[in-house]
């Protein structure tokens, strides 16, 4: 009973009633034109859909329509690296000037997988307050535009500009190493027109958006009270709603 009832929650979870999904099932109305344009370059030109699978098994699991194949890659985010102590950051970085994050070294213990992360799936990112593991960039334009052009992105990247929060700017990690590194899909730059971009950034951002995720509808799922009489998990943003 216990799995049952964990399962028909989990089961509204579920968000995978974007525009493309019903696209897919027949409503040729669902998509606007920018969209659909949009979806063609991730499928085609700009080859988002190398590593943003929707189908196929990669090494670790099957693709299922999240736009990931899960896989881990190294690509040269930019290695945000706050001070540790106190009034600053928890957590003690990795290398030598302790600037750097590991990824997956970290678990494996292989140095081979320094600096990859997992391919991250791209639905509902309309609503993502970041990106990339570490939030190095906060406008889902900039993070589109790393993957387009990485070493240009990374050389020129500033965490003022990009927008992150104060105690985020002091001191970024090396970017020679991480580049060393770069996934071979990344190597090479992939020019889009302006309104390539903007078509491009549309699709991921609206073509891929399920409207019930917004928050005044995730909201409705937490209940006021249970049985058991145990105090309620309250979030921040429901709270806003409520009032």
């Amino acid at each position: 009973m216990f799995g049952k009832a964990i399962a028909e929650f989990e089961f509204t979870l579920v968000f995978a009633n974007a525009p493309l999904d019903r696209f897919a099932r027949g409503d040729h109305a669902a998509m606007t034109t920018a969209q659909k344009r949009g979806a063609l370059l991730f499928f085609g030109k700009a080859g988002c859909v190398q590593c943003h699978a929707v189908s196929g098994r990669s090494s670790v699991g099957e693709a299922n329509e999240m736009f990931s194949d899960f896989e881990e890659r190294v690509i040269a985010g930019p290695q945000i690296a706050p001070f540790f102590g106190v009034n600053r950051g928890n957590t003690i970085f990795d290398g030598p000037g302790a600037d750097e994050d590991f990824g997956l070294e970290q678990i494996s213990g292989d140095v081979a997988d320094r600096y990859k992360f997992r391919t991250a799936p791209l639905r509902n990112l309309a609503v993502a307050p970041a990106f990339f593991h570490n939030g190095a960039f906060v406008r889902l334009e900039d993070a589109i535009a790393h993957h387009l052009d990485v070493r240009g992105s990374l050389l020129a990247y500033d965490p003022v500009r990009a927008g992150l929060p104060p105690d985020l700017t002091h001191r970024l990690g090396p970017t020679a190493s991480v580049l060393a590194r770069l996934d071979p899909i990344l190597a090479s730059p992939t020019f889009l027109t302006k309104r390539e971009f903007h078509d491009l950034v549309t699709f991921v951002r609206d073509g891929l958006f399920d409207e019930r995720v917004r928050a005044e509808n995730l909201c409705r799922l937490v209940p006021a009270s249970v049985p058991s009489g145990l105090p309620v998990l309250t979030f921040q943003t429901c709270q806003r709603h409520r009032e």
